[in-house]
């Protein structure tokens, strides 16, 4: 099931990637994350480290999920636009029109329910700073964002 959460005061902002993992915090550190899409500021940049990896120019950046999360959880990381792809195994290799996006992708309203990548085991969608839409195959995991984030809706069909 996609879940979006929107218009909510249950997060300081939608794309403050640590509060929004937070309650499956072991979980997403045991995954490789594919980033891709990615628009986002830096809101601590007086601090130094941690955060090399991320590249305005990239199409796509990967982390393991200790990395990645010893990132959101130490800097404050405002993600505008992004597509966090979460996987069990090796990234795969994907060509440049393979990759996810959140921008202008109708995929994401018409068709809810199905991942950007169909090997992830979780998406977290930044959508323009004002929605985080998340999937997760595991229900379990699901059930951890759904007690945290009471106000969050199942995305229907548009």
């Amino acid at each position: 099931m996609t879940l979006i959460l929107e218009n909510t005061k249950q997060v300081e902002f939608h794309t403050e990637l640590y509060e929004i993992i937070e309650p499956f915090e072991k979980e997403f550190s045991e995954l490789n994350w594919l980033l891709t899409n990615q628009d986002y500021r830096i809101l601590d940049f007086d601090q130094k480290g941690g955060i090399e990896k991320l590249n305005f120019e990239s199409d796509k950046i990967i982390f393991n999920g200790i990395e990645l999360l010893e990132i959101i959880k130490n800097r404050r990381i405002d993600f505008t636009w992004c597509v966090f792809c979460g996987f069990k195994n090796d990234i795969p290799k994907l060509k440049k029109s393979e990759l996810p996006y959140a921008d202008l992708n109708s995929n994401i309203w018409n068709k809810p329910n199905e991942f950007l990548n169909k090997q992830s085991e979780i998406e977290i969608i930044s959508f323009d700073g004002t929605a985080t839409i998340f999937k997760s195959k595991s229900k379990e995991i699901e059930n951890k964002f759904r007690e945290k984030f009471t106000e969050a809706k199942e995305l229907k069909k548009q």
